[in-house]
């Protein structure tokens, strides 16, 4: 497929874990006993902390608070080639993420972009992934899937709110 696979309106949360769906998406980190993060925090101590410290404190200019909600402007329904083509996901209104808790952010030509989120950074985003590239780097390093390609991580308090008929 060729194309334009960001889209503008809505945010999207893949199932990977459990694929339960909640009322509300929230940190990792509001969940310290869980086996999840207690294998995050043996394997990379601080991974989080380290991601937030790098990639949104110096446009949010806030101290750390939480491991992050992440969520993603691809549809990857639109890439059929791709390994969360048919995966369940939550769809999210940009309307539901505070622009003053998030980031998007990605690397482009080997430099990390980290923009607050607004309608101009999600309209460049989509401007420059075209589907070939998300192919290209979505997964490249089985660890850090959406390492490369753009993403959108809020830290605003209390979660995400989830739309009760935006499920699919």
């Amino acid at each position: 497929m060729t194309g334009r696979p960001v889209h503008d309106g809505l945010l999207f949360h893949h199932l990977l874990g459990d694929g339960a769906r909640h009322a509300t998406l929230r940190p990792l980190s509001d969940f310290p006993d869980s086996e999840r993060w207690q294998a995050v925090q043996r394997q990379v101590p601080g991974h989080y902390e380290l991601l937030y410290r790098a990639w949104a404190e110096p446009v949010l200019l806030r101290p750390y608070t939480n491991s992050g909600v992440f969520l993603t402007p691809i549809d990857f329904r639109r890439l059929p080639g791709t390994s969360l083509h048919n995966r369940p996901r939550l769809e999210i209104p940009v309307e539901s993420v505070d622009p003053d808790w998030a980031v998007l952010t990605y690397e482009w030509r080997g430099e990390r972009v980290s923009r607050r989120l607004c309608p101009e950074a999600l309209a460049d985003a989509a401007a420059l992934w075209r589907a070939e590239d998300v192919e290209r780097w979505f997964g490249r390093d089985r660890t850090r899937l959406f390492f490369h390609v753009p993403q959108v991580v809020t830290y605003q308090p209390g979660g995400v709110p989830v739309p009760a008929d935006h499920g699919s």
